[in-house]
């Protein structure tokens, strides 16, 4: 199959790559500015924003399905965010699904998030912040899209991820910092439940997904992974402390909470369909940490 990602350069864009690669024809797509390494696909548009010349790449290519995973994540942003935030989780999307008119591409794939639903138990959309109300945007202006044309558009929506090589500066990455070092790091209370996969459980649920969108099964409109089991953030620092065996010096209240923070995370998504998570968190810090 013919399949555009985008994000590809990320971390659950590049380990989704990989598990595509073998039985797949993968495109994708990249900003002028990336330097990425050609090696990366011998496929690649260069979007610089010119909607014609994407429309004609997918007819040239006949691409068949599109996975968008490229965005710009901000937990908290400032005015001069704004312009980035909608070009990147409003604008490529939406110029993607109109280069996709008239073309091959039978379904779109696209990458939500929980933060989309700051109440856990509604599957009314609460955005957390900018970021998550740019993605929801998205998909209202993806409705306009679906109404008019045979594309299937299916949200998979998350929430955190973990898992080697990753160089973002998250949790486990953070901790592993001041594990070595000795540091001292300012957190919450850390009261807050976190809903945390490991990345081959993630990239399981978007192959999941696109094997349905291949099918004739009827979708809904969004399903979201779920972890195995939530843990509040105290707890998560305590099993990373007795898998690696490196004490953490966290100060805990020593900032307070964010504005809006998410202390229960969303329940209230369609679980995929013939998916589970399999990896267990204690077993996903030795992979990522030990």
């Amino acid at each position: 199959m013919k399949i555009l990602i985008t994000g590809v350069t990320g971390f659950i864009g590049s380990h989704l790559f990989e598990a595509l690669k073998a039985n797949n024809e993968i495109h994708i797509l990249l900003r002028p500015s990336s330097n990425a390494a050609q090696s990366i696909s011998q496929h690649i548009f260069y979007f610089d924003g010119d909607i014609a010349a994407l429309h004609s790449y997918l007819n040239e290519h006949n691409i068949e399905g599109i996975a968008h995973l490229a965005s710009l994540f901000l937990s908290s942003h400032k005015d001069v965010d704004v312009r980035n935030l909608i070009e990147s989780n409003i604008f490529l999307g939406t110029a993607l699904l109109e280069a996709s008119e008239n073309t091959s591409v039978k379904w779109f794939l696209n990458t939500g998030t929980f933060w989309q639903h700051y109440l856990p138990d509604t599957r009314d959309e609460h955005p957390v912040n900018l970021y998550a109300a740019t993605k929801q945007a998205f998909i209202a202006l993806a409705k306009y899209y679906t109404e008019t044309s045979d594309i299937k558009f299916v949200t998979l929506k998350i929430g955190d991820t973990f898992g080697p090589n990753d160089t973002r500066p998250k949790l486990f990455n953070l901790w592993n910092k001041i594990a070595q070092s000795g540091e001292t790091l300012a957190m919450s209370p850390g009261e807050q439940s976190i809903d945390i996969l490991y990345i081959d459980d993630v990239v399981s649920g978007f192959v999941r997904l696109i094997s349905l969108l291949n099918s004739d099964a009827k979708l809904e409109a969004d399903y979201a992974l779920f972890a195995q089991k939530r843990y509040k953030l105290k707890d998560m620092a305590a099993l990373y402390e007795n898998v690696t065996k490196k004490k953490l010096n966290i100060q805990w209240g020593g900032r307070p909470y964010r504005e809006r923070e998410v202390m229960e995370p969303w329940r209230a998504g369609h679980q995929l369909p013939g998916w589970e998570a399999k990896v267990a968190l204690e077993e996903g810090i030795k992979k990522t940490i030990v």
